[in-house]
């Protein structure tokens, strides 16, 4: 009897509602605690910090050199990291938008069919994740570059008499690259938001007389404004921050946000500057969260 006593005493002071609350969520607070906040307070500490040019250690006195330094030029546009930011955005803005523009057709095929294709578009699809990341990106190597393939099939064929300069290591092989990588993001975005859709909806629109543009403007794209959304996040986040890609495929000649941070940091030894540029992007991916919450419920995107 005592011990039964005892195990329900127990089981009382463990399962009551606040503490069961606790016991589930607690785990994954102290996880969260562990690798997000507590990296990113420190980081905010050490981008108000200056570090020692003798012994390039951080020195504990609040500053703001560390984000002064990153606009050291005259004018201020002319900085390499106002440089590299304004690319960083462009190349996440083009490549989401082509993420965007080229899987919605493929989600939108994969979602009106069933059946064996299906399931081999999506092993094809997601068997580059299979490999390394950094494997992929080298793989882009011998496509781009003045003897790459795009460039010998051109002199091959007659087309051009040399190597085209659009076609060598740059903007545009970053971000084609960037793209390749983050597509599958955007197609099983979009393919859950298109699965839980009635096609009759999109039959029922062209009887009526909508053409096709139509039913993608007013029927599919409202509809699944949700998914369009998260893909974009799972797209646009990474892509900003990227440094394995540019440092490939843009051969030295491009250098984003990720590589200006890199460079700071490893290269420099300036770590207060190099976190007081991470806070850019940090607050940037805010501004965006912020916005995409205007526009679409969470709940909505949590459901796609």
């Amino acid at each position: 009897m005592t011990k039964e006593r005892s195990r329900t005493k127990l089981w009382r002071l463990l399962y009551t509602p606040r503490r069961n609350r606790w016991l589930t969520a607690g785990p994954a607070a102290v996880w969260l605690g562990l690798l997000l906040l507590a990296p990113l307070t420190y980081m905010v500490v050490v981008s108000f910090l200056t570090v020692s040019e003798e012994t390039y250690q951080l020195v504990w006195s609040p500053t703001l050199a560390g984000y002064s330094s990153l606009f050291s030029a005259d004018p201020i546009w002319t900085a390499p990291f106002v440089d590299a930011l304004l690319i960083s955005v462009f190349v996440a803005v083009v490549t989401t938008l082509l993420c965007l523009v080229t899987a919605f057709p493929v989600a939108y095929l994969l979602a009106r069919r069933e059946g064996l294709w299906v399931r081999v578009i999506f092993f094809l699809v997601l068997l580059p994740f299979f490999t390394m990341y950094l494997v992929r990106a080298y793989s882009w190597m011998l496509v781009f570059g003045k003897s790459g393939v795009l460039n010998t099939t051109l002199e091959a064929l007659g087309l051009v008499d040399g190597p085209v300069g659009l076609f060598t290591f740059g903007l545009p092989a970053i971000i084609v690259g960037l793209t390749h990588a983050y597509f599958p993001y955007m197609l099983l975005s979009l393919y859950a938001s298109l699965d839980g859709i009635d096609m009759d909806l999109v039959a029922v629109a062209r009887d009526l007389g909508a053409t096709r543009v139509a039913v993608v403007r007013d029927v599919l794209v409202p509809l699944t404004l949700p998914g369009m959304v998260s893909g974009g996040l799972f797209v646009f986040v990474p892509t900003l921050g990227a440094f394995v890609t540019p440092d490939i495929l843009g051969a030295g000649k491009i250098q984003m946000i990720g590589n200006f941070i890199e460079g700071r940091i490893l290269g420099a030894a300036d770590l207060a500057a190099g976190s007081a540029a991470a806070m850019f992007i940090v607050v940037a991916i805010v501004l965006v969260f912020v916005v995409v919450i205007q526009v679409v419920d969470p709940e909505e995107l949590g459901a796609v």
